[in-house]
């Protein structure tokens, strides 16, 4: 009893023994004097929670500032039954705050000691983290992630070379699903025997969640030293596949990182080391990469710019903008459309930065935001065909869309949708795609192309003469039209060979009822040349470079020859 320890060791011994045994255990050892209002807990908890010491002497508000806001009404509750003699045991279920202020489940487990007037005297217990991850896994007989941290920090010294060597086994999922749970854990366990194996007795392998180790070479002086490594493991796991007369075939991704990087903080070293392996896999399987910050920093802008993106589309579309380039008749140089242009800036430290198309708007594919971003330049170029219609009655509109927006959107709706809010006639609004984005002729694009067709509304193929853009492609597409890649009609006005490649490609897209615009026109002399092999429309600088709203009404709205 706690009046006991006090009695036969003294107060100051008491506390010094409280000590000694908070740091033999994991658990959070906790006294609360009910009657002074006074809580005292483990010094190891104010590391772990969102605490700024371990004694509290107005108990009743400050640890209510450590437990998350919805779980504070049932703890009060609870430790006012134990104060009015109702309750004799402590045992819940509850959040508290970590130090980022994020809810932590726990088990808060005690006893209540009554003074000699039968009055609640105390509450004394442990507290522990019941979301904690083991520190040992029974299935490959390895320490784990909370071991393989504290023997970084129980470094006597700063870590100033060797590697962290982050592994991952390729399509670990498959090997379950095809053989079972049971054939999976062996395949945990004999990747870890093998790995162990190779290691020298500087090195320590840890088991970290699912299919992923690390190994640690603290002594390691070169890259070269977890190169040689990779090769011993790969081979040992080569001759496992073998032995198990290819039962599993499958191969690991090794990312690798300066043990040195520890030294920048455990969370910061955590993103380093997650990355290193996310290289890895990404060069597919039995991938190796050594980590590299130049990498790094490309793919933290990446992550800056999904944010900003994402911010954008959440604010009402704050940094993104459309642009306009003029589409013209070949043979009367007359502006007849335009092609509408996503663009995008974000502010950033040193200003609003413009970003690249090349750079966002795979990221806005990447991540789905290509549905949300598309249908507001969708809506956008509707509007401005029909500003531009009181000026060129027929004019017409190209709008870029991507396979994303077909696949898990549904654009055709939001075509037709932007067609009747802007009483626009079908063939006005013109749907563009490169070849890459309906290569797959799969059922979400043959449904897409069916509606626009259905509907009257015209398809053009971009960047025509790229990838694998052919003949075959234009006929089953059946488009309006295709857009010569602005990088073949240079190569066509620069090289003799190249412009007869170009030249005879026109009057066989033409025989099949495919009408043709060259992209890329820059010069006079260009020009003439696309008259002479009668391409039908004509786009590039030469007639104007993109440009916001309000320039091309000032510059285009007349009607007249664009030059």
């Amino acid at each position: 009893m706690i009046n006991d320890i006090f009695s036969v060791f003294g107060e100051q011994t008491a506390e010094i023994l409280f000590e000694i045994i908070t740091e033999c255990m994991d658990d959070y050892l906790y006294i609360f004097d009910l009657q002074n209002n006074i809580f005292e807990i483990s010094q190891s908890a104010v590391k772990r929670f969102n605490m700024s010491k371990n004694v509290l002497t107005d108990a009743a508000n400050e640890v209510m500032k450590v437990v998350y806001e919805e779980d504070r009404r049932m703890l009060a509750k609870h430790l006012a039954d134990i104060c009015e003699g109702g309750e004799k045991v402590h045992n819940l279920h509850y959040r508290w705050l970590d130090k980022e202020g994020m809810p932590v489940w726990i088990n808060c487990r005690g006893i209540v000691i009554n003074d000699q007037q039968g009055k609640a005297e105390y509450l004394v217990g442990c507290l522990n983290e019941t979301g904690n991850r083991r520190r040992a896994d029974n299935v490959t007989g390895l320490l784990g992630g909370p071991e393989f941290l504290a023997y970084l920090r129980a470094q006597k010294e700063p870590i100033t070379k060797g590697f962290f060597m982050h592994i991952g086994i390729d399509d670990f999922g498959a090997i379950n699903s095809s053989r079972g749970a049971d054939y999976g854990n062996y395949i945990l366990k004999s990747v870890a025997g093998c790995m162990k194996e190779c290691l020298s007795d500087k090195q320590r392998i840890y088991h970290l969640v699912a299919d992923q180790y690390v190994i640690v070479d603290l002594e390691a002086s070169s890259a070269e030293d977890a190169v040689a490594l990779k090769e011993k493991i790969t081979d040992k796991l080569h001759n496992f596949i073998i032995a198990e007369n290819y039962e599993a075939i499958f191969s690991i991704s090794i990312g690798v990182i300066n043990a040195a990087i520890f030294c920048e903080g455990t969370e910061e070293c955590r993103k380093k080391f997650e990355f290193a392996l996310k290289q890895a896999k990404s060069m597919g399987k039995n991938g190796f990469y050594i980590f590299d910050q130049d990498d790094y920093e490309v793919f933290l802008r990446k992550g800056r710019i999904i944010a900003k993106l994402r911010n954008a589309i959440v604010n009402h579309y704050d940094g993104f903008e459309v642009y306009y380039q003029p589409i013209v008749d070949c043979q009367s140089e007359q502006i007849i459309g335009a092609e509408a242009l996503m663009r995008f800036s974000m502010i950033t430290e040193e200003g609003r930065e413009f970003v690249s198309p090349m750079e966002f708007i795979p990221l806005l594919e990447e991540t789905g935001l290509i549905i949300p971003a598309g249908r507001y330049i969708l809506n956008e170029a509707a509007a401005m065909c029909c500003e531009m219609q009181k000026y060129i009655p027929d004019f017409r509109m190209n709008v870029n869309v991507s396979y994303v927006q077909i696949l898990q959107g549904n654009v055709e709706r939001d075509i037709l949708n932007a067609i009747q809010k802007y009483s626009l006639q079908p063939e006005c609004l013109c749907v563009e795609m490169t070849e890459s984005g309906f290569m797959d002729m799969t059922p979400s694009f043959c449904k897409f192309r069916k509606t626009l067709d259905k509907n009257g509304i015209p398809f053009v193929i971009d960047d025509f003469g790229t990838g694998y853009s052919n003949l075959h492609c234009i006929r089953d597409m059946n488009p309006s039209y295709v857009k010569m890649d602005r990088d073949f009609t240079a190569k066509a006005m620069n090289s003799d060979r190249d412009y007869e490649l170009y030249k005879n490609i026109i009057p066989m897209v033409h025989s099949i009822n495919v009408r043709i615009c060259a992209e890329g026109i820059e010069e006079k002399e260009w020009l003439l040349k696309m008259k002479e092999m009668k391409v039908d429309y004509l786009q590039g600088y030469y007639f104007g470079r993109p440009c916001g709203k309000k320039q091309f009404l000032q510059q285009y709205a007349s009607g007249i020859n664009v030059k």
